[in-house]
């Protein structure tokens, strides 16, 4: 998967070591180069201080800030806030995955996950971004 003549970037916050490097490998095995961070304070840092991804995999339960207060800082920030989020949350509840969204989210996906459903919606995510920027 290319995007606009080179490798997507995607960002990967997930405090689960085996979750995290299962959702890296995934990602990087479809064309990804792929940062993969452990809590929400990493996750804040990287984004004041890096250039946006093109895609971002969100837990929700983070050590230090939660899920939805890395979408806050997301969308908030003038190079992040278009970026395409997928949350990947065990918090399953309406109210979560609403809030969620409303935060600003592009899609909820309750885990455990389906690989194959992750990876045809991060690629549709993907698609409607570089059909929006052409």
């Amino acid at each position: 998967m290319q995007v606009a003549n080179r490798k997507p970037q995607a960002l990967v916050v997930e405090d689960n070591e085996h979750l995290a490097f299962l959702l890296g490998y995934m990602l990087e095995r479809e064309g990804f180069d792929t940062v993969t961070l452990g809590d929400g304070r990493q996750a804040a840092h990287h984004i004041a201080a890096s250039k946006a991804p093109d895609l971002v995999l969100l837990d929700l339960m983070l050590p230090y800030l939660d899920g939805f207060e890395i979408l806050g800082l997301l969308r908030a920030h003038p190079q992040w806030k278009s970026v395409p989020v997928i949350v990947l949350s065990a918090r399953t509840g309406e109210d979560d995955v609403v809030r969620a969204l409303e935060s600003g989210a592009n899609d909820f996906m309750r885990k455990p996950y389906r690989p194959r459903e992750l990876l045809a919606r991060v690629k549709r995510l993907i698609a409607e971004r570089a059909d929006a920027a052409a």
